[in-house]
């Protein structure tokens, strides 16, 4: 059975950290209010990554997705006579159709709706929100909506402390930018031979000193380069920066860890020469 770990990277949200009791405490706890995520974490769009990603693994039907920030409404124009012009009624607000369809949706079926940026939107906005949770109804004008609570759920997705009483409606996952601490991988881990274990330790070791824990996905893309076409300390560093997520590249081409990949690359050289006298060996014998 396919774990929620990797679920999530399958679309696209690669982490140590493990969710599935933040998950679980979201979907078992029985409210009466619409059961809302509050994706909470480092700045930037790591918490989208994640909610589109969950969205996805939880097997909902219908995933709507809403930025705060992004879209203004330009009101319509209607001509009158020639030369005569006269605003027209606004059109519908753009958060508002998206939160109409989705209750028109939750009738019949399971939906998520991803509000991202949610800091972005003015405070009247996160105050009907509040009231949507509790009363399960969106209105505008004189028009009134009504949700299946069963079926809707909401992500909120924000740089900045919700709203105290939506916040109270809500079960909060933290989300870092960087992932957990590193922890070492060995051979074995990313399918590689005993002769890459010299190597992989002083990456490993490179690693920490970058601040970086990448994912085992990234990992096996470096180690990859490494074993087939790294041999000089520009191409390690534009790998480096090409596959990992989060790279300082000025701390990456830094004095203080040009010891750590000349450490690296000695022991890739070495690697290289265990492999060679392997296959050399295999060879003679055959």
């Amino acid at each position: 059975m396919i774990s929620l770990k990797q679920k999530l990277a399958e679309y696209g949200f690669e982490s140590r950290e493990s969710y599935d009791y933040a998950v679980h405490c979201l979907l078992e706890n029985p409210v009466e209010t619409i059961r809302c995520l509050n994706v909470d974490g480092d700045p930037g769009r790591r918490k989208t990554a994640f909610a589109h990603a969950l969205a996805q693994a939880l097997g909902y039907e219908q995933v709507l997705y809403f930025e705060f920030g992004v879209e203004k409404p330009v009101p319509q124009v209607i001509r009158l006579n020639e030369g005569e012009e006269l605003p027209d009624e606004p059109p519908t607000q753009p958060f508002d159709r998206i939160m109409t369809e989705a209750c028109a949706l939750s009738e019949a079926e399971k939906t998520i709706v991803i509000l991202d940026q949610l800091h972005k939107a003015e405070f009247q906005q996160h105050i009907r929100l509040y009231e949507f949770t509790r009363n399960k109804i969106w209105a505008y004008s004189d028009i009134k909506f009504h949700a299946n609570n069963n079926n809707l759920m909401l992500f909120l997705v924000s740089n900045e402390v919700l709203y105290h009483s939506l916040q109270q409606n809500s079960f909060r996952v933290w989300i870092s930018a960087e992932g957990s601490e590193a922890v070492a991988l060995q051979p074995q881990d990313l399918g590689l031979d005993e002769s890459s274990r010299e190597w992989l330790e002083s990456l490993n070791k490179l690693l920490i000193e970058l601040g970086l824990s990448p994912s085992v996905s990234e990992y096996r893309k470096l180690a990859y380069d490494i074993e087939a076409h790294i041999r000089t300390e520009e191409q390690l560093k534009v790998s480096i920066f090409g596959w990992l997520e989060n790279v300082d590249r000025a701390r990456l081409y830094s004095r203080s860890i040009q010891p750590y990949i000349d450490r690296l690359m000695v022991a890739i050289e070495s690697g290289m020469g265990i492999q060679e006298e392997i296959e050399l060996s295999s060879n003679d014998s055959s």
